[in-house]
């Protein structure tokens, strides 16, 4: 009763206080939050089954693993089993887990004696690791699968296990508190297990009775159910017509028999696989996709649920990319590097040469692809080892006049440092990059996607970040990463799966990748009218070079091959020298160009080079023909102006 009583009487003492102040007075007090809020956590507060998997495995990066096992039962998802080989809790760490949802240790004082995070930073773990976790309710992320898990953890050298099964209270309309004025989450059994494995360490959590819910989502019921009804009508009618099959998933299990398969699993890799193969060849058989059940398909058309679960954990959880890391791509990777200006004005982005076997991360400085601190972290689920699911890759998809894709790659420092934390959120510094290519796949990668400190949960946003200019169809063919290595974080909701889009450091982020786009955009637009003018330039070359062969065609055929056409030469005035010429045979014709009222001074100057050309053609096959050996130089200009003036007409 104690801890309602006093804070009882500190509520009595400020009401007191408040009564007695004079008029215009003041008194500043601290907020604080209520019990019953951080009690509703365990409500569910994340969106899909994946979060509670993606959080887990952020708790065990946060503790050090640098490798961490799932087992998901699948198709049956029975019950589900995450491994680790982390640090491990003490019975403190899991005493303090206990009593304080919703005030994690991490990124505090308390965390240090503890042993939860770093002794130089508070910030980081153990090995150096930028911590993912805040605030301490990740574990609590598997109340979406279930009510009642286990947790079985070690530290190196104790001679224990500690095992605590947890059973969680949720979905209370209404939450009482207890004789001590706590709002009660659930309850705890713990068990101590003695070992003689001293060396051993990390954590498994076994979530148990999983919801039915939890089990028909990662199963795709309701997806297999609505194509079986589908089957069972006349489609002509438009009834659930736009369902369609998955092409790869893990088969389909009967509800009232869950050991039966009503269907075999279709999935793009063999048994014989090793899960690092499992996984690439899951992206590939999307990529292959494109084209056939669509022009570019979704994820979501081409996999069921759980397959859909994995890809989305991929993009999310820091692990390595499915070929290697965008910064670390060089200028020999045959992709156009372009370097993204920070100028808020005029910024424009400058094409980017790097020296010869230098990458973007070493050229930039870029700290996000550093090597991990603690030696590396890999996440398999199922024997199938998760890897971004991105590909910066050198081949063009879709029609195009370009040569190569293009990466646009920038880095900012932020001023926000130099501002007080309470109005600028304190110091913030990203690295950014936009892949551009005609067809971006899978289509759930166009847009953009937010890391913080090398994890994400809010996977790519469409809208890039609410982009307002009208670039509907280069938007289309654009992925975009942030790498945010200070800052952002306060920014991050509680689940982790979208921003406080007001908050300063968001705002500076949205802005620069808007101006980011326009860079590239600009640049692509400048590009397409090179493209366009070598193209003109390369039909007109091929025009002018057709003319100049049908002359000496047409000379041949009536003189003979032991000769050659006479040079013709366009002039706008006759002088005395171009007088002597003509007396001794030069054909020199006088005119005036008549396409100068063409605004483009490109297009003006290859209108006259072909006008030019087409001029000495003429004049040439009339000489061929004789016909200018006997006409004043007056009539034979007077001749070439009207035919050419037929022309003009034409072309107009």
């Amino acid at each position: 009763m104690a801890t309602s009583t006093s804070k009882i009487a500190a509520e009595d003492e400020l009401a007191r206080e408040i009564r007695a102040l004079a008029p215009e007075g003041s008194k500043r007090e601290k907020l604080t939050v209520d019990d019953r809020v951080l009690a509703r956590v365990t409500d569910g507060i994340y969106r899909q089954p994946s979060s509670a998997l993606r959080e887990l495995i952020s708790n065990a990066y946060d503790a050090d693993a640098t490798r961490v096992v799932v087992r998901t039962d699948a198709p049956r998802f029975e019950r589900i089993v995450i491994q680790d080989n982390g640090i491990g809790m003490s019975p403190e760490v899991l005493a303090y887990l206990i009593k304080h949802i919703g005030g994690s240790s991490k990124r505090t004082q308390r965390g240090k004696h503890l042993g939860t995070v770093s002794d130089e930073s508070i910030l980081k773990s153990k090995s150096g690791r930028k911590l993912i976790g805040k605030i301490g309710i990740g574990m609590f992320a598997v109340s979406q699968l279930t009510q009642h898990f286990q947790i079985i953890t070690k530290q190196k050298d104790d001679d224990f296990y500690t095992s605590a099964i947890v059973v969680l209270e949720t979905h209370s309309e209404e939450l009482l508190a207890d004789e001590d004025g706590e709002f009660r989450t659930g309850e705890v059994l713990i068990t101590r297990i003695p070992t003689n494995d001293l060396n051993a360490q990390g954590t498994d959590i076994i979530l148990m009775n999983l919801r039915k819910a939890a089990k028909d989502d990662l199963g795709s019921l309701d997806r297999w159910l609505a194509l079986e009804e589908e089957n069972n009508h006349d489609v002509t009618d438009g009834y659930l017509g736009n369902v369609v099959a998955p092409v790869f998933h893990i088969g389909r299990i009967a509800q009232d028999k869950r050991s039966e398969l009503l269907s075999q699993p279709k999935l793009p890799w063999e048994d014989q696989d090793l899960p690092h193969q499992r996984f690439k060849k899951l992206y590939d058989a999307i990529a292959n996709e494109v084209g056939k059940t669509s022009a570019n398909p979704t994820t979501a058309a081409v996999l069921d649920n759980y397959l859909k679960m994995l890809w989305d954990i991929s993009l999310a959880v820091p692990v390595e990319y499915i070929d290697k890391h965008p910064f670390d791509i060089k200028s020999t990777d045959g992709i156009d590097l372009y370097q993204l200006s920070n100028n808020k004005q005029r910024g424009q982005a400058s094409p980017l040469i790097l020296p010869e076997g230098e990458t973007i991360a070493s050229a930039f400085g870029m700290e996000s692809c550093t090597p991990d601190p603690a030696g590396g972290f890999q996440v398999i689920i199922d024997d199938i080892e998760l890897k971004h699911p991105i590909r910066i890759d050198p081949v063009l998809r879709g029609d195009t006049k370009h040569n190569k894709p293009l990466l646009f790659v920038g880095k900012c420092i932020t001023p926000f440092s130099k501002v007080e934390a309470n109005r600028g959120g304190g110091g913030l510094e990203f690295e950014a990059y936009i892949y551009w290519n005609p067809i971006i796949t899978p289509k759930e990668n166009n847009g953009v996607l937010i890391r913080v400190n090398s994890a994400s949960g809010t996977l790519f946003d469409e809208t890039f970040l609410d982009y307002r200019v009208s670039e509907l169809t280069r938007l289309k063919q654009m992925m975009v990463e942030v790498y945010v290595t200070k800052g952002l974080d306060p920014a991050l909701n509680i689940d982790r799966e979208s921003f406080n889009s007001s908050h300063p450091h968001y705002q500076f982020i949205k802005d620069w990748i808007h101006r980011a786009i326009r860079q590239a955009t600009n640049r692509l637009k400048a590009m397409n009218k090179e493209v366009l003018e070598a193209h003109k330039e390369a039909r007109n070359h091929i025009h002018r070079t057709s003319l100049a062969t049908h002359v000496d065609t047409v000379w041949e055929k009536l003189h003979g091959g032991d000769s050659s056409p006479p040079e013709v030469e366009l002039v706008q005035q006759v002088d005395l020298a171009t007088e002597a010429q003509r007396r001794q045979g030069k054909l020199i014709i006088e005119h005036v160009a008549s396409t100068l009222n063409i605004q483009s001074p490109t297009a003006r100057a290859r209108a006259a080079e072909t006008e030019t050309a087409r001029i000495k053609a003429l004049v040439g096959v009339l000489a061929a023909y004789g016909l200018t050996e006997s006409m004043p130089y007056h009539r034979l200009e007077a001749l070439i102006r009207d035919i050419n003036a037929i022309y003009q007409q034409g072309d107009a």
